[in-house]
């Protein structure tokens, strides 16, 4: 017995030693950020806002990558399928942990997902073509009161809030608005532009300039707070319809199987570059609140949310194609 097991110790110290070397050299190499959504898209604007810290941090590149397609599942395999060395990782929504409520995934939304980092949350705004005759959440539900069945909705994502706040109107306020599926916001903000669309929940960034120019209506913010370019728009909750809200968290994950060295590394690095007054400024630029977590947070964070959004799915009745 004493003999297989010093043949076993000698086995594992060579095999254990690079994986240990491994994680104490990282990175010496560029980061492969594999994303769900789309270039320009609110996972883009929060991704590439913290980008230029985390190199100086980390020094090495951090490639960002933009996979959107099959509502996250496209990206979330492409970095489940890489190496747990630290080179591929996943920054997502927290829509992804919804997935899973949705439709049937190759992945454990929660179980094959190492929390790493968060880089904050989104501030949205819920939008309309200036030709509506809404100005608020209670002139839509009139508006859609009168054309049953002929509105329509912006839906980025299953299970995002482009999809679940339209969705809980419809039922608190016993309305039928249709949902119109695209891969990522910019091109549904386009039509929307093109009043092709009804209404949509559009993060804050993408839609402000739109909104200052009056090339879009907005009805409601969801968020705290009412936001300063905008004191005229109530929140959701001043409407009476803050029970409707999802907000949009930004998590950064690996494999499972990272190693603990990498994740606090890499953990660390975020930590840092979220203190970083020219990344807070660019983070603000894009109505995103900072929130730095620990992996634990991290993870109860997003356990939490998986354990809501599945409740409100099964409630709402939502199958994978939108409809309810």
């Amino acid at each position: 017995m004493r003999r297989r097991w010093f043949l076993g110790a000698a086995l594992a110290g060579p095999l254990a030693a690079p994986l240990a070397a491994r994680a104490d050299a990282y990175p010496n190499k560029p980061i492969r950020v594999i994303l769900p959504g789309p270039a320009g898209g609110l996972i883009d604007v929060g991704s590439r806002a913290v980008s230029d810290a985390l190199q100086r941090e980390l020094g090495q590149t951090w490639l960002i990558d933009p996979r959107p397609g099959g509502s996250g599942i496209v990206g979330a395999q492409m970095m489940l399928g890489a190496p747990p060395d630290g080179y591929t990782l996943y920054q997502t929504v927290s829509g992804h942990v919804a997935l899973s409520y949705l439709m049937k995934t190759p992945f454990d939304v929660i179980a094959d997902f190492q929390p790493i980092a968060m880089i904050g949350v989104s501030t949205a705004i819920v939008c309309a073509p200036p030709q509506s005759p809404a100005s608020d959440i209670a002139g839509f539900v009139a508006h859609a009161k009168k054309n049953p069945g002929k509105l329509n909705y912006l839906n980025s994502g299953n299970g995002t809030s482009t999809h679940l706040v339209p969705e809980q109107l419809k039922l608190k306020f016993g309305i039928d608005v249709t949902s119109i599926s695209y891969k990522g916001l910019p091109p549904g903000v386009q039509d929307l532009l093109a009043n092709r669309l009804d209404l949509a929940v559009v993060s804050t960034s993408l839609v402000m300039s739109h909104v200052k120019a009056g090339r879009l209506k907005a009805l409601a913010v969801i968020g705290p707070t009412r936001l300063d370019e905008l004191p005229q728009v109530a929140t959701m909750t001043e409407q009476g319809a803050g029970d409707a809200e999802v907000r949009s968290w930004l998590p950064l994950y690996g494999q499972r199987a990272l190693p603990r060295a990498i994740v606090d590394r890499v953990n660390a690095a975020m930590a840092a570059a979220l203190a970083d007054r020219e990344t807070q400024a660019r983070l603000a630029g894009a109505y995103i609140t900072a929130a730095p977590m620990t992996p634990e947070q991290v993870g109860a964070a997003m356990q939490k949310e998986h354990d809501r959004l599945g409740k409100l799915i099964q409630q709402l009745g939502i199958k994978a194609d939108g409809a309810s």
